[in-house]
């Protein structure tokens, strides 16, 4: 069946003609003259054609949280001869807003009258604000409600947050992603009770005290919780301020940052006082009513709500938008669509000197002609520099207990399932794992058999197991031989690999089933050592057998791994509702599909969280679900493990089984008379294993 067409895209709208009441109208023909559009010289004034009664003062920096010394307070340029008045933006806006408001029904944002409520009801209106806007960081709207909703119902006051575990925290946060937000919310409830008596401070500075509370999430409490008037800075509302001034400047420069946030905070309404006089109200019920009770909170909500609905990133709606006539994007836009693309040998228009220039804007990103005649909003703002994800590795073990060989074949009913529950800080904190050895990010893959040793040195520092059970080859001593633990079985499961923020990790799993008369008992946390990192290990000092020691010199860099006293034994029905990563739930996932003969992931290893899309890496060949199957059919073949002398699928058959599904590699065995090829391993019974290596071809995309 031939590919679909995609459907061409919609021609777009032809743009107005050039706006000539702009208050930079003057300055158009200057700043976006063809033979300078890259450049685009202008004086600093061009972004200054706004004022309000909170400018030209100088106005605050971004809040700073926990500083010693606070930056120098930006000042924005000296505003323009006949800027336009703050005023008529602010009622455009809010007018807007007001229309809109209900649009996506979101269940944190309500126009209340502030000044009837009370200390603890604008306290509970300001902890629903501040569980909303940290739910929203790098999070969908549509995403977000359900999980709100949740949260309120759970726990529906600071008080009650603050009385809670991470388990229960992390329990009702589980798939929104980014779970550090769910401790920093935990961390903070507890501070506001310890320190403020359970009431949320009014002000943007005493927001700023509380755990887990920024710059944003401060701006945004006091002004949609509080009513005051104070300036919040996202992604959002960086691309508004930056198409409605049209500055093109490095997001990361501080000089950016101090214009953004100072162009916010004068542009943000003051809340009017209340009217004494029915009279009074009456006549100007026509510009107080505009924005509701809260002015300063419906504003900053309007900003947010403009740049995630119609100044979006890509296909700006600017037709629809209730700023167009005052955005300096869409002027220049305008002016440079109708202007004659051969224009007359005539004198060009007069440009600012080189020393009254803007220092902050960079040039625009048009290497020829044609791209400039295209010049539109979406170059602005600066587009940011692409930084590329890491690609990093971990090893997994999946260790699963029975107390006989008949339980284990006929389900999991009785079984069990080590997790281990990850450090409170960092990546996926306070959240479940299988046992794990996250490998560095400069090293290689190791090959299986390396693998496989670094599974067994974590194992036995997180189970108390006689010496040589993880090792067949090292005979158990009599007296522990009748109650020690037996390898059941010892099989690879296929890769996953889960895409978080800033890298991509892939996790190369593998099954091992104990069988004994209890669970192995864990062993306790060692005591703390001040002079090492938690977390951290080399290999050689992981390694509790002799014979694991062989690769020492392989990687010598601190591994980061599973702890002990911080496993469990959980019944393996519970693993899906633990509380575990995506990753987990994708590696749980592809271990049912095994057991079931599949040999892939179900959907149970699916939307707990964002990303999971990785290029070529975990996904599974065609073949690979019957040989994974066949691997799972015959592991009862495993059990004469621990009871006679052969390694079964413990020692190098199962390790070039897992190193073909694993490495793609075909693995060939052959008798130790055969000449010709290299050797490249050596399995049980003399035979020698090779490796034929598949060439793939090389892809054309480069990411």
């Amino acid at each position: 069946m031939p590919p679909r067409k995609k459907a061409a895209a919609a021609p777009a709208r032809p743009l107005p003609p050039p706006n000539t009441t702009h208050p930079c109208a003057s300055q158009l023909a200057a700043a976006v003259s063809p033979s300078s559009l890259p450049t685009r010289p202008h004086s600093p004034s061009y972004h200054a054609f706004l004022t309000s009664p909170f400018y030209p003062a100088p106005s605050s920096p971004p809040p700073a949280k926990k500083r010693k010394r606070a930056p120098a307070a930006p000042t924005l340029p000296p505003a323009l001869d006949g800027a336009l008045d703050a005023a008529v933006v602010q009622r455009k806006l809010l007018r807007w807003f007001d229309g809109v408001r209900e649009s996506r029904g979101m269940p944190w944002r309500k126009d209340v009258d502030l000044a009837e409520m009370d200390d603890e009801e604008r306290s509970q209106r300001a902890y629903e604000v501040w569980v909303s806007e940290i739910m929203l960081q790098q999070t969908q709207v549509a995403t977000v409600i359900p999980y709100w909703l949740r949260w309120m119902a759970k726990f529906p006051t600071v008080k009650a947050l603050a009385a809670a575990d991470i388990e229960d925290v992390n329990s009702v946060w589980q798939g929104l992603g980014y779970y550090s937000r769910a401790k920093r919310l935990l961390d903070g409830a507890r501070t506001v009770v310890n320190e403020h008596d359970g009431l949320l401070p009014s002000t943007a500075e005493g927001l700023l005290s509380i755990d887990g509370i920024g710059p944003y999430s401060a701006g945004a409490i006091s002004s949609i919780a509080f009513g005051q008037r104070s300036a919040m800075v996202d992604g959002n509302v960086i691309r508004v301020l930056s198409r409605l001034t049209a500055l093109h400047a490095p997001d990361k420069a501080k000089s950016t940052t101090g214009f953004i946030w100072a162009l916010a905070d004068v542009l943000v309404p003051p809340q009017p006082e209340r009217r004494k006089k029915a009279k009074e109200e009456e006549e100007e019920e026509g510009e107080d009513d505009v924005g509701g009770k809260n002015k300063p909170g419906a504003w900053n909500q309007g900003l947010m709500e403009l740049g995630a609905t119609v100044c979006t990133p890509k296909a700006p709606k600017c037709d629809e938008c209730p700023l167009s006539d005052e955005c300096l994007a869409y002027a220049e836009a305008r002016y440079v669509a109708h202007r004659p693309k051969a224009p007359a040998a005539t004198s060009s228009p007069s440009e600012p000197d080189i020393e009254d220039l803007c220092t902050l804007c960079a040039p625009l990103p048009y290497e020829s002609a044609s791209e400039a005649r295209a010049h539109g909003v979406e170059v602005f703002p600066m587009a940011k520099e692409k930084t590329k994800k890491r690609d990093e590795d971990s090893v997994v073990c999946v260790v699963e207990w029975v107390e006989s060989e008949e339980k284990h074949i006929e389900g999991d009913e009785g079984r069990k399932v080590l997790l281990v529950k990850r450090p409170e800080k960092g990546l996926l904190a306070g959240l479940y794992e299988f046992p794990a050895v996250d490998l560095p990010p400069s090293s290689s893959l190791p090959p299986p058999q390396a693998r496989t040793k670094l599974l067994d040195a974590l194992l036995s520092s997180l189970l108390d197991l006689p010496r040589g059970t993880l090792s067949p080859s090292t005979t158990t001593s009599p007296s522990s031989a009748s109650t020690a633990p037996r390898i059941l079985s010892r099989t690879p499961l296929p890769p996953v690999t889960q895409v978080y923020s800033h890298l991509n990790r892939t996790y190369h799993p593998e099954r091992l089933v104990l069988c004994s008369a209890s669970p192995p008992a864990l062993r306790p946390a060692p005591a703390s050592d001040a002079s090492s990192p938690p977390r951290k290990r080399k290999r050689k000092a992981a390694a509790p057998d002799d014979d694991a020691d062989d690769d020492d010199d392989v990687h010598t860099e601190p591994l980061v791994q599973s702890l002990a006293g911080r496993a469990t034994w959980v019944p393996a029905a519970e693993v899906p509702t633990a509380n575990i990563g995506g990753a987990v739930a994708k590696v749980w996932g592809g271990r049912r599909a095994v057991v079931a003969g599949r040999g892939g992931g179900d959907a149970e290893g699916k939307g707990h969280s964002k990303g999971g899309k990785g290029k070529g890496k975990g996904g599974v060949e065609k073949g690979q679900g019957s040989l994974m199957g066949f691997f799972a059919r015959k592991e009862t073949a495993a059990v004469e493990t621990g009871r006679s002398g052969k390694k079964a699928l413990t020692g190098g058959q199962a390790r070039a089984k897992e190193d073909a599904s694993d490495e793609d590699d075909e693995v060939i065995v052959v008798d130790e008379t055969e000449t010709g090829i290299r050797a490249q391993g050596v399995v049980d019974g003399g035979k020698k294993a090779y490796k034929k290596r598949r060439i793939a071809p090389a892809s054309d995309e480069e990411d």
